[in-house]
């Protein structure tokens, strides 16, 4: 898959979720946020017509994104009043995946708690093995009311991604004695300590790692910047695995913005449309979990507790 142009059509997924209905996330929701009210005990809005919750997918749900086979992990948030991810929700929600335009459930209904700790959004984290290509509904019942999302699923050739299960890829990633073009290395301050090694020496080692994708600098909504620091905070718990960080973007810094910016290797190797993401290895370098766009303390800690 050739990479795409962060400054046409690299799909910022997070930056749809939170009010840019020109991407097709929030539009596709079928409401804006207003005429809709504070409902289910927390501010979330409801859909002036239906009177549901209105759901938010913090994912691609229509390029190549989701796909059969292997475990995907879906997270879906409701809509606040303002048009953006509520902050908190109701907890817990009865959650089922089905085939469109069928009774015929691929996972669930499952009892799903809402996570929120250490992140600004709020959501639903669904894990589900889609068995063919097709469409796909997400049902989140919530205290009685309903909200739905729809998805695509595709062939896992088609969305270029890795999948759990699969090797890692080895890229050059820029340390301190080599930026590899990269400019600054780690756009957080203080610069985090995720950079010692190339993600190419680590997977060498044998030893378990954690790859996290993210700019916290650019990024177009506070979600990147509290993903790096949750493996920051998590780190001295798990002294055996390895923890790597790399930039989305070569040039960002320097330009003073993400238009006309350049991919960093990491994010055109993988193949990433979207960020932050954090790839979970175990020392065979396979990869055991992926979680995309948007974690919590305790998403984070059940991916690592699966290389410890």
């Amino acid at each position: 898959m050739e990479p795409r142009s962060p400054a046409i059509s690299r799909r910022a997924v997070l930056v749809g979720v939170v009010g840019m209905a020109g991407t097709g996330l929030l539009a596709a929701c079928g409401s804006s946020a207003k005429g809709t009210v504070r409902t289910l005990g927390t501010d979330v809005a409801v859909d002036p017509h239906t009177k549901q919750p209105i759901a938010v997918p913090l994912f691609d749900v229509g390029d190549p994104y989701v796909v059969t086979g292997t475990e995907q992990r879906l997270v879906v948030g409701l809509q606040g009043p303002d048009g953006n991810a509520a902050a908190t929700l109701p907890s817990p929600a009865t959650v089922t995946v089905r085939a469109d335009k069928s009774s015929k459930a691929v996972a669930g209904p499952m009892v799903v708690e809402a996570h929120h700790d250490g992140t600004p959004i709020a959501y639903y984290p669904v894990r589900a093995t889609f068995p063919s290509v097709g469409n796909y509904v997400i049902e989140i019942e919530v205290d009685g009311a309903k909200a739905t999302q729809a998805l695509q699923v595709f062939e896992p050739s088609a969305a270029h991604l890795v999948q759990r299960g699969d090797k890692m890829r080895p890229v050059e990633t820029p340390t301190p004695s080599d930026h590899r073009g990269v400019e600054p290395i780690c756009t957080r301050s203080p610069a985090c300590h995720f950079h010692s090694v190339t993600l190419t020496d680590a997977l060498a080692t044998g030893r378990p790692t954690a790859f996290l994708v993210s700019t916290p600098e650019f990024c177009q909504i506070g979600v990147c910047g509290p993903s790096l620091d949750l493996l920051i905070e998590a780190a001295p718990r798990h002294p055996h695995v390895q923890f790597l960080h790399a930039e989305v973007y070569e040039n960002a810094a320097k330009l003073g913005s993400i238009q006309g910016a350049e991919l960093a290797p990491a994010v055109v190797t993988y193949a990433l449309t979207y960020e932050p993401v954090l790839f979970v290895a175990d020392g065979q370098g396979r990869l055991v979990d992926r979680l995309d766009n948007v974690f919590d303390r305790a998403d984070l800690e059940a991916a690592l507790a699966k290389i410890s």
